[in-house]
């Protein structure tokens, strides 16, 4: 078993949720280098931008590819709703990486390897 899935494995039995165990939450993380620091060592501020950034634009587009497209002309309301979903689901994932972080009661990814695997 190569370091980062055994990685992924420990925190997972910690209590830690998986999607927080790999480098960011989205499907293309195995695609990522693997050894990167997991999603719960990130910087707060990090994440939620890229969450965010993604979770709103991919919000938008399918909200407008599927009923939007129909009533233009409201396209400034269509954007801010689209930011407001998006900064509310980066909040989400922030107070997720948070809890998961007190569960398990580190928050320095070099300190918690030190910690559990020298």
């Amino acid at each position: 078993m190569e370091k980062a899935k055994f990685i992924q494995k420990h925190l997972i039995e910690k209590g830690v949720p998986a999607d927080l165990t790999r480098p960011t939450v989205f499907i293309w993380s195995k695609y990522k280098k693997p050894s990167q620091k997991p999603l719960i060592f990130q910087s707060p501020a990090k994440t939620f931008i890229a969450y965010s950034s993604s979770m709103g634009l991919l919000w938008g587009t399918l909200m407008w590819v599927f009923f939007w497209y129909s009533e233009p002309e409201h396209w400034i309301t269509y954007l801010i709703e689209s930011s407001l979903f998006g900064i509310f689901m980066g909040l989400i994932n922030v107070f997720r990486t948070i809890k998961a972080r007190k569960l398990l009661g580190e928050t320095s990814w070099e300190n918690w390897c030190k910690q559990n695997y020298q």
